[in-house]
């Protein structure tokens, strides 16, 4: 008796040493959680139905795929995704986050996911050539000021006259005006503008704007906590696969017309 009252007395134990390990292994296994602001076609939204859609919905129930991991998105308002990040409350922000320095120095950050690149449109009867800094000398160019577009254009084609306007629209219309010769922007903003603008049939796309040096921002970001480097690593693998098998290429096609990255 006092034999098998030992035994039992172990196997308890070893089922107590069992139990305390189970929470690392459901630590592992559980759904990453990704907080995002779901209030940004094409990026993240919610349909009539409630369900999150959109680009970086899409990419990144990919990459939890390639990695194995079940992941669920929750929406936070722009102003509490950081908060809730820092508080456990998500794994990370999944939420069209420029790479900056300051969030460099705060978090983790994977590469980049998304790149806008920058356009230049013209009017259809005066498109350049060229869009080199030599070719556009003195050919004066509208950009929304104080925008990273502003600034590419200044460090790019500084013989170029640059007007900057409160908005992108005032520019795009000096452009119809023909009061500038180009205007600079994101690619994604001017094409809708010349699709669905009546004062756009004027203009066409001329062509984007090379940026080497990333003056217009280097792209978006998966923020993690800074401890988290190893999940970002999985997700930098994954991401750099979906490039090469044409997955990623597939996802945008859904949402942009041109390659994000």
């Amino acid at each position: 008796m006092v034999l098998l009252a030992l035994g039992i007395a172990l196997s308890g134990l070893g089922f107590a040493k069992n139990a305390l390990s189970l929470p690392a292994v459901a630590e592992e296994e559980k759904p990453l959680v990704l907080l995002t602001e779901a209030a940004h076609p094409p990026y993240a939204y919610l349909t009539d139905k409630g369900e999150m859609v959109g680009f970086e919905i899409d990419l990144v129930n990919a990459i939890c795929a390639r990695i194995k991991r079940a992941c669920v998105f929750k929406h936070r308002e722009f102003d509490r995704l950081v908060p809730s990040l820092l508080a456990g409350k998500g794994d990370a922000i999944v939420s069209s986050l420029d790479i900056t320095d300051e969030r460099r120095e705060k978090f983790t950050l994977s590469e980049p996911y998304f790149r806008m690149p920058a356009l230049f449109v013209a009017r259809k009867d005066e498109v350049p050539k060229e869009l080199t800094p030599e070719a556009l000398a003195k050919v004066s160019i509208g950009a929304l000021r104080d925008s990273p577009y502003a600034s590419l254009a200044e460090a790019r084609f500084p013989n170029s006259p640059l007007s900057t306007y409160p908005t992108q629209i005032e520019a795009n219309l000096d452009l119809a005006a023909d009061r500038i010769d180009l205007v600079i922007g994101d690619e994604m903003s001017l094409r809708d503008w010349l699709k669905t603008a009546p004062e756009a049939s004027c203009c066409v796309a001329a062509g984007r704007v090379e940026d080497p040096d990333r003056v217009a921002g280097e792209g978006f970001a998966v923020v993690f906590r800074k401890e988290e480097d190893g999940l970002k690593q999985k997700f930098d693998a994954a991401l750099k696969d979906l490039r090469a098998d044409g997955t990623y290429a597939a996802i945008a096609r859904k949402y942009f017309d041109f390659d994000p990255l």
